[in-house]
């Protein structure tokens, strides 16, 4: 389904030509909003053209091509990125989308979203207050999800956003492309079958352990850092991408990307660096052959071990324990 949607979104749409065809560099508020605040309204955004909707939702293509200035709105705003990167800017907080991404964004939340480019294809899900309250409402009164994150969006002073990551979820991806295909591609719009899709949804993203909020973003990155290298100290000998990808609850693609961005190697360089700093420690602190501390940290090629251990260190094995010896 993906490609079929994909080849529809990724059509320049009217309201990106008349973008294009102003030539600024940014959008213009008055597509928008009135003058004065940039506040967009719900009721006016959902007229645009290419943007589907019924009383209470719209769908709708983000515009690509340009920044989208500092704004805030009247409703809850939702964006699921489809494919390539979006990133949106919380005061001097920047939040990076990869695909398969969902922000939720609070009524009071301030933001501007970078300029896209032609791959980066964004969906906003527009949503009522009075909508979003009734169904988060439903859900804790019917189930035992939580749903404190989804409440803060509500509240006057809550937090301005929160960020699933749907590539743990298939579930999700399916719903979201299921609700995409229906209203942008096929025109398809039954408004009591998109309200429980959109119930069905928050339900989904509601048992989702990993969201971020912007009460945690500034340590979100740290935190993972430190749970990949907690998990290959504890499973260096058989540490793969995918079990690292399971425990976190992510997909093995989006965690190879994340371990480039914060530590700028690939996994597989940062899982051998971690088993060469262990041998180094064993052979300056223990007695065991060459041959046993290969076998401990899950290294089986002896020849390329000497040869890289002696890229790293500028010694052999033998004679870098012979010059680091540690006597008990």
């Amino acid at each position: 389904m993906k490609e079929h949607i994909l080849e529809t979104l990724s059509q320049i749409t009217p309201e990106e030509e008349y973008i294009l065809f102003t030539e600024v560099p940014t959008v213009h508020q008055s597509l928008y909003a009135k003058t004065g605040r940039f506040l967009v309204e719900r009721r006016h955004i959902s007229h645009i053209a290419f943007g589907e909707s019924t009383a209470a939702i719209c769908i709708r293509p983000h515009p690509r091509f340009r920044a989208f200035p500092t704004h805030s709105h009247d409703y809850i705003e939702m964006m699921y990125v489809f494919n390539g990167t979006i990133t949106h800017a919380f005061d001097q907080t920047e939040v990076c989308l990869q695909t398969n991404d969902l922000i939720l964004m609070g009524r009071n939340a301030r933001h501007s979203i970078l300029e896209t480019g032609q791959n980066d294809i964004g969906i906003n899900l527009i949503v009522s207050c009075d909508l979003f309250e009734s169904l988060v409402h439903s859900i804790r009164s019917n189930s035992q999800l939580p749903v404190t994150i989804l409440e803060g969006l509500l509240e006057e002073n809550g937090m301005p956003f929160c960020v699933f990551h749907g590539a743990e979820s298939l579930a999700v991806r399916n719903l979201l492309e299921s609700m995409i295909d229906a209203v942008i591609c096929r025109k398809r719009i039954d408004g009591f079958v998109l309200q429980q899709s959109l119930h069905l949804l928050l339900c989904y993203v509601s048992s989702l352990s990993t969201a971020i909020s912007v009460s945690d973003s500034d340590n979100a990155e740290e935190q993972l850092k430190k749970k990949i290298r907690n998990y290959l100290r504890t499973s260096y000998s058989t540490a793969t991408l995918t079990e690292a990808a399971d425990m976190l609850g992510l997909s093995p693609p989006y965690l190879s990307r994340i371990i480039r961005k914060s530590f700028g190697v690939s996994f597989k360089e940062l899982l051998m660096a971690e088993r060469f700093d262990l041998a180094r420690e064993l052979l300056c602190t223990t007695k065991l052959p060459i041959g046993e501390i290969l076998h401990q940290i899950g290294y089986e090629n002896s020849s390329y071990f000497h040869k890289e251990f002696k890229r790293r260190y500028g010694m052999p094995p033998m004679a870098y324990r012979k010059s680091n010896r540690i006597n008990h």
